[in-house]
């Protein structure tokens, strides 16, 4: 795993963080697919972490990076910590 996804589990969470960054950018998860020749479901499948190898993992570097990794960092967190106090509560 890249030192630049350690922070990220992929999973439900990752992926409509991700599709969440691209809206907010005035864009979509489906659109950036399309506009680099990635087949949607290919895409999903390593937001999902179902595609976890080498490819898989620059595949969603690539992703991160085309969201906007800081983006996508602070919205990370913010549902992590959330869920976390669900599940304390």
């Amino acid at each position: 795993m890249s030192v630049k996804n350690k922070m990220f589990q992929p999973g439900a969470v990752l992926h409509e963080v991700i599709v969440g960054a691209f809206r907010s950018a005035g864009t979509s998860f489906e659109a950036w697919c399309k506009q680099n020749n990635i087949h949607t479901s290919t895409a999903r499948m390593a937001t999902y972490g179902q595609s976890g190898g080498d490819k898989g993992q620059a595949l969603l570097n690539q992703i991160i990076d085309a969201a906007g990794r800081d983006v996508v960092a602070l919205s990370y967190k913010a549902r992590i910590e959330r869920h976390a106090a669900e599940v304390a509560a």
